[in-house]
């Protein structure tokens, strides 16, 4: 028996989608948004543990990384602006949707009588509220989904997949890690002793050595490889 376990953010849906709505809806600004975006993650990972341990409230931590990635490409927002843009962008949060994808992936896995499961970081209320949107129940039990808020473990950490690992009663052989984040997803259930796929929407540069089961572009490539996965 196989284990697949997925990340929520940019990998069970895509991030920029409900993101490039919420600046839409808001500024008539040109910008490169692919850019935009994937700055705004690189700003909420400088300072994600400053705003889990209290050092900024999260408030503070969304302006700074909205703010911050806009600046970088020339665009300054004010405090105002940068909340505003936040609020709207959690807004449409509650209307994530799957693609048809991914929804093949976890029907085929269930069908197979694959173990699921999910890890993400962030939030409890916050992120709960993502896999509430998703309908990811339907698929994943509710106890063999983490989120780090509810623990105080993040990923990297390799504390957490040894939770997950404890949940689903599999050696780590037998896991497999799907993520987008080289750093938190791959390195951390790496560290874990998973199998892992990265999920690389965006082209990204990995450091050479960089162990990893496989690389997939898209949830197309990613269906593909899970058929085998199953199918072996």
């Amino acid at each position: 028996m196989i284990g697949l376990v997925f990340d929520v953010d940019d990998t069970l849906y895509e991030q920029i989608v409900p993101f490039e709505n919420a600046f839409r809806s808001l500024f008539d600004i040109d910008i490169n948004m692919e850019k935009f975006y994937l700055l705004s993650r690189y700003y909420s990972d400088v300072k994600f543990e400053a705003s889990r341990n209290g050092e900024m409230t999260m408030d503070e931590y969304h302006i700074y990384r909205i703010q911050e990635a806009a600046r970088d490409l020339g665009v300054f927002l004010t405090d105002e602006q940068a909340l505003s843009m936040q609020k709207e962008y959690k807004k449409n949060q509650q209307k994530l949707k799957m693609s048809d994808t991914t929804i093949s992936i976890l029907e085929l896995a269930k069908k197979n009588n694959v173990k699921l499961g999910v890890i993400t970081n962030g939030p409890s209320e916050h992120q709960w509220a993502k896999v509430d949107a998703l309908g990811v129940e339907k698929w994943i039990p509710k106890e063999n989904i983490i989120v780090s808020g509810d623990l105080g473990i993040n990923k990297p950490d390799k504390r957490i997949f040894e939770v997950m690992q404890e949940k689903l009663q599999l050696g780590v052989e037998s896991l497999y890690y799907i993520g987008d984040s080289l750093e938190n997803d791959i390195v951390g259930a790496n560290n874990a002793g998973w199998n892992t796929i990265w999920v690389n929407r965006y082209n990204k540069e990995y450091p050479q050595g960089s162990k990893m089961y496989k690389i997939v572009k898209n949830n197309f490539e990613l269906f593909e490889i899970i058929k085998k996965i199953i199918e072996k």
